[in-house]
């Protein structure tokens, strides 16, 4: 097969640690076959980006908080808080966004976008349908598809309990939620009519089938934690995850003195966000610890954080602000967790048991999907206690199907490429272009 010339790929990619990830796992996949990749975001990811040795562009307005304990509260508030994220975060910053992105995408050949990169879904409609690129679309967690046969699980009992019902109240149940959707998308349609575009793109609601583009769109999970559903677009295609190996990423030394000093740990982390407002959650896990006498492994994820516990941890304790979870967590008696998509699938491929503690957006959902393949428990963040949560973990620790059943998952995660799938489907789709 004749090599393609090498094309200028830019991902624009909105939210989190957890949500640029595995795009730099993709982004790398790509500079490997000899492409020239721009990652597109926002600046306080700057420092990742390059240190996976891509370009890094500033495509967002959205300020950082200055009261980051304070930001995370509102964020993870149960009713108002993704409203918070689509509304007032990534649909005020459609404007500023799409002017940047313009700029960055004046050479660009091809387009991929998440889930709330709305600029980028505007640019990549527009721009592919006059020839001008080539757009690709990717979502990172299965309930980035509002399906009627699998609605997610959002963590509020009513709408919950709806999951369950017939088709018909399915039905009624996604109605309801794209009502609700379509609301907090307001800045992103009246944008468009600015730009002298539909409201809505022919493709569907930007949450829902708008995300996606009809030639290239991708599902960078593993299929362990969720299949295609029978009203999915045809072109999406799931990739297995795509793992980010972190350049440089290893233990301190004082870690690794800890790890070898006593048996396995329980590993508490909330990844890059929920840990903003995470000291509860980090006192109740040392004294759930000393209840079980097992050894704690705490991710602080900040000074502050940090702060708020003893200036001496007991003995069997202690305390990193971060450390990269692909090296620790296989030295993990079983993982505590926030359900994170990117943090889940690490511990499922870490072949342990895990104990979700959802905040928030897909973390309910990801937690019930790790629950049916029988390697987790769940508990809601607002029930998160040290009395709640010892009879959970206890449960894990002792008995060994989780641990079997975990190490199965780990196995299959292994043989997972999501980053090789997705960069293979990113080169056929260029090919046809050039």
């Amino acid at each position: 097969m004749t090599r393609m010339r090498s094309a200028h790929i830019v991902i624009n990619t909105v939210g989190s640690l957890g949500d640029l990830f595995p795009f730099l796992s993709v982004g790398l996949a790509l500079q490997a076959r000899g492409h020239r990749v721009t990652v597109a975001t926002h600046s306080m990811h700057r420092a990742a980006v390059e240190q996976a040795g891509m370009r890094f562009a500033n495509a967002s307005g959205m300020p950082q908080p200055n009261d980051m304990a304070a930001f995370t509260e509102r964020v993870f508030h149960p009713v108002h808080g993704p409203r918070l994220l689509i509304r007032d975060l990534a649909g005020t910053d459609v404007r500023e966004s799409y002017t940047k992105l313009q700029l960055i995408c004046e050479d660009a050949d091809a387009l991929i976008t998440s889930t709330l990169a709305f600029a980028g879904q505007i640019l990549g409609e527009t721009l592919s349908a006059s020839g001008r690129l080539h757009w690709v679309s990717a979502i990172l967690a299965p309930s980035n598809v509002l399906s009627i046969y699998e609605p997610p699980i959002v963590g509020i009992g009513w709408i919950d309990a709806l999951t369950h019902s017939p088709l018909r109240g399915k039905r009624i149940l996604q109605w309801l939620t794209l009502m609700r959707l379509r609301s907090w998308t307001g800045p992103v349609r009246a944008f468009r009519r600015e730009l002298g575009l539909r409201p809505e793109s022919k493709l569907g609601h930007p949450l829902q089938h708008g995300q996606h583009s009809p030639d290239c769109a991708l599902a960078l999970f593993s299929p362990l934690l969720g299949s295609r559903q029978p009203d999915w677009p045809p072109q999406l295609r799931i990739t297995g995850f795509a793992h980010y190996a972190q350049p440089g990423a290893k233990m301190d030394s004082e870690l690794e003195a800890f790890l070898r000093a006593g048996s396995p740990p329980l590993v508490f982390t909330l990844g890059s966000t929920a840990v903003h407002i995470g000291a509860d959650f980090l006192r109740e896990s040392l004294q759930v610890c000393e209840q079980l006498g097992r050894r704690a492994l705490l991710f602080t994820g900040s000074s502050d954080i940090r702060a708020s516990l003893p200036d001496t941890l007991p003995s069997y304790a202690h305390a990193v602000d971060y450390a990269p979870h692909a090296a620790v967590f296989p030295h993990a008696a079983a993982i505590i967790h926030h359900g994170g998509i990117g943090t889940s699938t690490e511990a499922l491929r870490a072949g342990r048991p895990m104990l979700v503690v959802p905040h928030g957006f897909d973390q309910y959902d990801n937690a019930e999907r790790l629950k049916r393949l029988g390697v987790a428990h769940a508990l809601p963040a607002r029930e998160y206690r040290g009395d709640t949560a010892m009879p959970l973990l206890k449960d894990l620790l002792d008995d060994p199907a989780y641990a079997q059943r975990a190490w199965r998952c780990a196995e299959a995660i292994h043989a997972e490429h999501g980053d090789t799938v997705a960069a293979d489907l990113i080169d056929a789709n260029l090919r046809e272009r050039f």
